[in-house]
């Protein structure tokens, strides 16, 4: 009997509580739609508590319901207490929140987040046994106005300065932003972007040109530094950049300005010093040893340095190398070289001038090189040349080649003129043959063959005769190996002549070869995405290999395009031969349709020559799909209305029924109790 009655009481409770309409048409409990009721946006004053009055709506059945405001670093609001949270005990009623604003924030609109917690009856009406308590979680948020006399946050630039003072055309530099927060408040996130970048400007030489600040306090400053480079065309006068913050949802754009000077230049300067060589005589075939060093005396590296050591005089031939490069060499350093000649049994008694060239370039020089010359003697004696010998010599008096530097696995043309140095006699019936001193690596393709081969001719050639002091000259057609290493090879001329009375003689001249390898780069595919979004970051990625037999120099890799870029551009540096790497930039298109871009790679091969690579590529780029928009909250939720006869009688029917279980409940407890009575009667008579 206990059960039924509590039963009944509770079902009763819960009619009150419930909107009858609701119960009638779903058979259960509706979940709360808690929100807060229409209100202008409150006023709050910066530096004090405030108080607001708010109120409920959509509450249901929900009960024990608690709101706990939300402080975070990026709100104007501070807690007033240990805890903030208000246990609402009548949602019904209106009810008070204390809201601490901070000092010197800036008057203007601000959100507050409201975290509400509360309980609920959730069940079937028709079965009192479903009824179970359940928990729910909202989130509400609040607007609000504060009215303040503080300076609202912002960033401006103060200062730019740049490293050198003074920027020449073609120079790299530094710049440095000075920045500060003019406002009461602190900035936090702050996303950094450079603008207005050109090729045919300023462009980055290393770096990005975004970057990320965690936070700026009131009036407080900061610095960003860029590592740019002025182009070498760039014209005199203001160059204007821009400096983008993002912050607080919104974008500021600052300008700066970096002057190009128009008398400023920057040239590298290269000495020869400690020059070291022999003072006595050499003999036929000695060894003549040069060396010396080679010194940068400017304040900036030096770069694409070709250091020559000729003979004009071809009775004194290079016993190494005559063609040195050097990369590069920075500021204060010197390198030392060394050259070696021999005289030929060509050469008499007497000193022969040796010349020293060192030709180089820097940043600003361009396709322009700088050049420094110097001569040193050597001492040759002959004994066989008494100045009073008639016999007739030989000799090869010039060579030349076309290309002027061969390269390996091509046709070249060899000029070769020989020289009768007699004054008075004809040396007649000659025979010439050429043989190379080196052989090719027996590992090699080549096997260990020759180095240089003639074409469609023989390494032989005959010559009638030749006058006194008269000259004869000879074109011949050579093939170099393809796997020949990148130097200077020696080709040895053997000559047979007679003189005029029948006399025999032979003699050798030696020929220099500088042979140089062809670069060669090879790419894979170009990687990205076939579609694209407008804004929206992009990779463009590639594979890149030196499948050459030579170092490529100063190798750069980056992207070019009518589109924004992020870490575009890869500086390598020297990428030997065998090597494989990998780069990865990134696009924003900023239209939709075809974009069309390069891979862009540059480098300098073995001869300082200036190689560029391109690889197109190209994609679809559309626009973004935009999001929905609910301003505030979510509409409220409507309660379906009932429809026929519920519709017309339904509040009254529930009611009723409640009425009849009550009354049937008290009308059966009191027959009971009466039965009871009688039977107790019945006992004690």
């Amino acid at each position: 009997m206990k059960r039924f009655i509590s039963t009944v009481l509770i079902a009763l409770m819960i009619f009150t509580i419930v909107p009858t309409s609701a119960m009638a048409i779903s058979g259960s409990f509706p979940i709360p739609n808690i929100t807060l009721k229409n209100m202008e946006i409150p006023a709050l004053e910066a530096g004090k508590i405030n108080t607001l009055q708010l109120a409920f709506e959509n509450v249901g059945n929900a009960f024990d319901i608690v709101l706990t405001p939300s402080f975070g670093d990026d709100t104007p609001f501070i807690p007033t207490n240990i805890t903030d949270s208000i246990n609402i005990t009548n949602p019904s009623q209106p009810f008070d929140l204390k809201l601490n604003v901070k000092s010197g924030t800036p008057s203007g609109q601000y959100q507050l987040k409201l975290s509400l917690s509360y309980s609920y009856m959730s069940g079937t009406m028709s079965d009192p046994s479903s009824f179970t308590l359940q928990t729910g979680n909202k989130d509400i948020f609040l607007y609000v106005k504060i009215e303040s006399s503080a300076i609202r946050p912002m960033l401006v630039v103060k200062e730019v300065t740049t490293d050198p003072l003074l920027i020449a055309p073609g120079q790299t530099f530094v710049a440095t932003v000075f920045y500060e927060n003019i406002g009461d408040s602190d900035i936090n996130n702050v996303e950094t972007k450079l603008t207005g970048l050109s090729q045919n400007g300023l462009f980055l030489a290393s770096g990005s040109d975004t970057g990320f600040v965690r936070s700026i306090k009131a009036k407080g400053s900061g610095i960003i530094k860029y590592n740019l480079r002025a182009a070498s065309s760039i014209p005199s006068g203001t160059q204007e950049l821009g400096i983008d913050f993002t912050y607080n949802g919104k974008t500021e754009t600052q300008k700066l300005y970096i002057t190009m000077d128009p008398g400023a230049s920057v040239v590298s300067n290269l000495a020869i010093t400690n020059l070291a060589f022999p003072t006595k005589n050499i003999g036929v075939n000695g060894e003549y040893v040069l060396t010396f060093d080679v010194k940068n005396d400017s304040t900036i590296t030096t770069s694409n340095i070709i250091v020559k050591a000729e003979s004009d005089d071809p009775a004194v031939v290079p016993r190494s190398t005559s063609i040195i490069k050097l990369n590069s060499l920075e500021a204060g350093k010197s390198q030392t070289l060394k050259f070696v000649f021999s005289p030929t049994e060509s050469s008499i008694t007497r000193n022969y001038p040796i010349r020293i060239v060192v030709e180089y370039g820097d940043q600003f020089s361009g396709s322009e090189k700088y050049s420094i010359e110097q001569y040193v003697g050597i001492n040759v004696y002959n004994p066989s040349d008494d100045g009073t010998t008639s016999k007739p010599k030989l000799i090869v008096d010039k060579y030349s080649f076309e290309p002027g530097l061969v390269k390996a696995g091509e046709n070249f043309e060899m000029n070769l003129s020989f020289f009768n140095t007699n004054s008075s006699k004809t040396v007649r019936n000659i025979k010439i043959f050429l043989t190379a001193s080196e052989i090719t690596d027996p590992n090699s393709p080549s096997a260990g063959g020759s180095v240089f081969t003639p074409v469609d001719s023989s390494n032989t050639f005959y010559i009638d005769s030749i006058a006194p002091k008269g000259k004869s000259e000879k074109r011949i057609t050579m093939f170099t190996v393809p796997d020949a290493l990148a130097k200077t090879y020696t080709l040895t001329a053997h000559f047979e002549y007679e003189d005029s009375q029948g006399n025999e003689f032979t003699a050798t001249e030696l020929i220099g070869v500088p042979v140089v390898q062809q670069s060669k780069l090879d790419t894979g595919e170009v990687g990205f995405f076939p579609e694209a979004y407008v804004g929206q970051s992009m990779p463009i990625s590639m594979e890149f290999y030196n499948t050459g037999k030579v170092t490529l120099y100063n190798m750069m890799v980056k992207i070019e395009g009518d589109f924004q870029t992020e870490n575009a551009q890869y500086y390598v540096g020297n990428f030997n031969s065998g090597s494989s790497d990998y780069f990865e930039g990134y696009i924003i298109p900023s239209q939709p349709g075809e974009l069309k871009g390069d891979v862009v790679f540059t480098y300098e091969d073995s001869t300082g020559q200036l190689q560029e690579v391109r690889k197109p590529f190209s994609l679809n780029v559309m626009e973004m799909m935009p999001m929905p928009e609910y301003p505030g909250e979510y509409p409220p939720f409507e309660e379906p209305k009932p429809e026929g006869f519920m519709a017309k009688y339904g509040k009254f029917v529930l009611p009723l029924g409640a009425l009849v279980l009550v009354g049937g409940g008290i009308v059966f407890s009191r027959k009971r109790k009466a039965k009871k009575s009688n039977e107790e009667m019945e006992i004690d008579e």
